[in-house]
């Protein structure tokens, strides 16, 4: 199958994905389904913003692996939270500093009331509620694999580091956009994290969300994974260095981290098109 092919594929399975875990009312009462109505909203903005900046005509590869980066955070806060509902949800709401009792909402609506406008840091907590590693640890192998070869790999376009220069500095130099692999790589690992949200969202709104729907929709996504792992276009050959003051460096840089470490690793290419769910 050509690697268009898989993209277009991938592309229609977005829009079928859309079209069951869309449109969910936001119930009221019991926080739980409220927050997970909260998380499947913003899974399905994260996944369409990936596709639209992962189409050729857009070119935005990096910020989609940005925005893929996100939903994996969203994907593991949200299944970590359902193994144990009852006593994570309320530590996770209280960390944000969401009221849960009628005493809390009225105290807040008072602080706001003589201070419409404080700072930051009395707003957003200055730490995570739990370190996103432990939470994959906990939630199994497979989230750890990602994490440690997808989440860490997205750190390159994520964070202004300097180890991203030589990165950028290529693809200036090349003036070649992401080929339809790679921008269908990136869109089924989104569809994978999306899709375990929306498992989640199935189990908890089932007249809403049919979890053989989304289980099929899984095992396509798994399909089009496979497909596209098997097919892998020969390594091109590095491009000559740059011809700059420090352009041997720069370039010797990107080869060594994101390149090597991305685009000429096997081993990231096939487990990032199987993301494992646990």
């Amino acid at each position: 199958m050509a690697t268009q092919d898989i993209w277009q594929r991938t592309v229609d399975l977005s829009n079928r994905v859309f079209a069951v875990t869309s449109d969910i009312d936001l119930p009221h009462g019991d926080p739980w389904p409220t927050v997970v109505t909260l998380f499947l909203a913003q899974a399905n903005e994260r996944l369409h913003s990936v596709k639209v900046l992962s189409d050729s005509d857009n070119d935005h590869w990096d910020s989609a692996v940005i925005l893929t980066r996100s939903l994996f955070e969203l994907a593991v806060n949200l299944a970590y939270i359902e193994k144990d509902a009852n006593g994570r949800l309320t530590q996770y709401l209280r960390h944000g500093g969401i009221p849960l009792t009628h005493e809390e909402a009225e105290q807040l609506q008072q602080e706001i009331e003589q201070n419409p406008q404080p700072a930051v840091l009395g707003i957003v907590p200055a730490r995570a509620w739990k370190k996103l590693q432990k939470m994959c640890k906990d939630l199994g192998d497979g989230w750890v694999r990602e994490y440690e070869m997808f989440y860490r790999y997205s750190s390159v376009p994520t964070h202004a580091g300097a180890f991203t220069l030589g990165k950028t500095l290529i693809q200036l130099l090349q003036q070649s956009p992401p080929t339809a692999q790679q921008r269908a790589m990136v869109l089924i690992t989104a569809l994978a994290l999306h899709l375990r949200v929306g498992e989640i969202g199935a189990k908890t709104f089932p007249r809403e969300i049919n979890l053989e729907n989304v289980k099929t929709l899984r095992k396509e996504r798994q399909d089009l994974g496979q497909s596209l792992s098997t097919h892998q276009p020969p390594r091109p050959p590095p491009p000559p260095p740059p011809q700059l003051v420090f352009g041997q460096q720069l370039f010797s840089l990107g080869t060594r981290s994101s390149r090597r470490r991305f685009e000429y690793c096997p081993r990231y290419r096939s487990t990032t098109a199987h993301l494992v769910s646990s």
